[in-house]
């Protein structure tokens, strides 16, 4: 008979024969499988990615936004059949309001939206596709939380993963089955909860002035506002580079111009110039009602009459070549409203700084509606003479608050002429200078002295690119934003009596909420790649049946023997001739 060691030793780590196969590679095989077998190997097992979760605030008790926050749940594409308590994957140009419902309406954990990247351009058929979906998803409340993910190669690469999964919902019971066995899903895993009511929301109005010539209390007064925060789908890419970046930009820029004319007396005009970057202009113009509220405050206690001449408002100023301004009531030609109006209308129809079209758009105020479509309506409610610049002639335009409104889409050189139309127009009204056959700005004296080191275009440029570099949603504008300090900085340069405003809500009625965890960065969004529950029972049946069978082959080690040696031909296979324990068997049988 063969010694035991020569028997296992000819059975379990012969590697040529059907046991060896049995007990050596087999297992081999099942352990690598997972890792080299795999149809996706370029797809990792983990992975990390940037998640920017939708906006979310409340504003006069209404709420707005994605409620919730917490996702941890297998993800699949949008169009696959069973979505129920499933995350949804889908990209930004399929994504329609009617679809939306209808994810909302199958039961989805979450929605994970694949949007371009805002480092490029976007075509105008994406911006148009996706125009409704903002303004109606921006104008109420989202029950499931809602994520956006910048577009990136390896976003993509995940993305064909998980749509190159066979949806076999409509296949045969066995092919069902099959699938539910064999097929990788991934599970996406943010892991923050629900986020709490922020009790510091707050928001910070800059303002500043030039005193004109003349006794400061006795001089008319021009006020020069634009609000500098962004809206969009998610709190952290709003850009807002359009609306209102390049409103900040104008008023920056007639902040300087004005300073230098303001400087010396000979050039210091009878009006008192204020300006004013006005916080919450997407919250319902927070910061321009916080102005008005204590500009009458401040008006009733020194019991004198209002002494504002105009109100102008600037936004979205940075495309086309078209001008409007929008007034709640069309002003007379002999008020400051009316005079800045036949201004423009004659240097637009000559064409003094480049072609322009301009034209006064006329809206009644809606009084049976806390919102109002544009800023200068705050104004013009309070009765204090008011208009709005810009290049939208509709306040619905979903350009106003969209997550495509990114620096690439500004024109620099619509800032430059708005810019060149609106200041020459003022300083002719303050300096009383109607006759726009003569010249009235010297730009060699406005660029010496300490300007001369900025060429217009390239303060525009630095400018710009700063604002659209960090995200403005209101939520994220603290008191120590870059943004907010550099415009403070800037004003105190510049501006005399500069004073930063805290607009706090009512702790009673707050006009408007914030919450715990926007952040312009993104949240850590990790993405497992797994199996299905049902995958581990099959591989833990074949396990017991593979410990079965080898149990089996020990327990009865001596019959399997016996019978071995009885069949010559299957001596032959499972013991090889070349071995030393077949020579032997050989030489005792013959």
């Amino acid at each position: 008979m063969f010694e035991i060691n020569d028997i296992f030793d000819t059975f379990l780590f012969r590697t040529t024969t059907i046991t060896g196969f049995l007990f050596y590679w087999l297992p081999i095989i099942c352990i690598l499988s997972p890792t080299y077998l795999s149809p996706f190997t370029f797809v990792d097992s983990t992975q990390e990615f940037k998640a920017f979760r939708m906006a979310q605030f409340d504003l006069y008790g209404q709420a707005f936004g994605s409620r919730q926050a917490f996702v941890s749940s297998e993800v699949r594409l949008w169009s696959h059949t069973n979505l129920n308590r499933k995350a949804a994957l889908i990209r930004l140009e399929k994504l329609t309001i009617e679809r939306f419902r209808s994810l909302v309406s199958k039961g989805i954990s979450g929605l994970f939206v694949v949007i371009p990247s805002t480092n490029t351009p976007w075509i105008d058929e994406r911006k148009s596709e996706i125009c409704d979906l903002e303004t109606i998803l921006l104008g109420e409340s989202v029950p499931i939380p809602v994520y956006f993910l910048p577009e990136t190669q390896q976003m993509n690469d995940l993305y064909k993963s998980i749509e190159s999964r066979r949806d076999s919902t409509k296949d045969s019971a066995l092919a069902v089955i099959y699938d539910m066995i064999t097929a990788d899903g991934y599970q996406l895993s943010v892991n923050t909860g629900k986020y709490n009511q922020r009790t510091d929301s707050v928001l910070y109005n800059i303002g500043g002035k030039l005193v004109g010539h003349g006794i400061e209390e006795r001089l008319p007064k021009i006020l020069l506002v634009t609000h500098y925060d962004a809206m969009s789908l998610a709190s952290g890419l709003a850009q807002g580079a359009d609306s209102n970046a390049s409103g900040v930009l104008i008023l920056l820029k007639l902040i300087r111009l004005f300073s230098k004319l303001y400087a010396k007396q000979t050039t210091r005009a009878k009006y008192n110039l204020h300006f004013l970057f006005a916080a919450g202009g997407k919250l319902n113009y927070q910061g321009s009602k916080k102005w008005i509220d204590d500009y009458h405050d401040q008006k009733q206690q020194q019991q004198l009459p209002n002494d504002v001449d105009v109100v102008v408002c600037l936004d979205s100023l940075g495309q086309s070549n078209q001008l409007y301004m929008h007034v709640s009531k069309p002003p007379k030609d002999t008020q400051t409203a009316g005079i800045l109006r036949e201004l423009l209308t004659q240097l637009s129809e000559k064409s003094i700084h480049g072609p322009l079209t301009f034209e006064q758009v006329h809206k009644k105020i809606l009084k049976t509606s806390d919102f109002v479509a544009w800023e200068h309506e705050k104004y013009s409610w309070s009765k204090l003479p008011a208009f709005t610049f810009s290049h939208l002639n509709s306040s619905k335009s979903c350009s106003h608050s969209s997550i495509s409104d990114i620096r690439d889409d500004v024109d620099l050189a619509s800032i430059e002429r708005n810019y060149q139309y609106i200041s020459d127009a003022l300083i002719r009204l303050i300096f009383n200078k109607t006759d726009i056959s003569f010249p009235i700005i010297d730009q060699n004296y406005l660029l010496s002295d300490q300007q001369s080191d900025y060429d217009q275009i390239t303060f525009t440029k630095q400018w710009l690119t700063f604002l659209t570099n960090y995200s403005r949603s209101p939520s994220l504008l603290t008191k120590t934003h870059p943004v907010v300090l550099a415009l403070e900085q800037y004003a105190h340069r510049y501006l005399a009596n500069v004073l930063k405003t805290t607009i706090r809500p009512n702790k009673k009625d707050p006009e408007f909420v914030f919450f715990d965890g926007d952040d312009d960065q993104g949240r850590q969004l990790y993405v497992y790649r797994i199996k299905p529950a049902i995958f581990d029972l099959v591989l833990a049946f074949f396990i017991a049946a593979y410990l079965g069978l080898v149990y089996m082959i020990a327990a009865h080690w001596s019959t399997i023997i016996s019978l071995l040696l009885r069949y010559k031909s299957l001596t032959n296979i499972f013991l090889s001739p070349s071995s030393s324990q077949y020579a032997a068997y050989k030489r005792k049988t013959n």
